[in-house]
């Protein structure tokens, strides 16, 4: 297996764990969880199938709600 594949592999598996992570949590719970794993705003729409700016906007509602 090349390099490329096998990083496409640990991709698409990370992702399967951080969603089964997620399920049935709310949107901001989700966010905080993705986001604290390190994840970026474009990483955790696909994960929670929400838009990137949605996922901006909640991360900072929770920045504000926190500080």
């Amino acid at each position: 297996m090349d390099e490329k594949k096998l990083f496409d592999s640990l991709d698409k598996i990370t992702k399967l764990l951080a969603m089964f992570i997620v399920k049935e949590k709310s949107l901001k719970d989700q966010v905080k969880i993705l986001s604290d794993l390190g994840l970026k705003p474009s990483e955790i729409a696909v994960i929670t199938g929400k838009t990137a700016n949605l996922i901006r906007v909640t991360k900072t509602s929770l920045k504000n709600k926190n500080g």
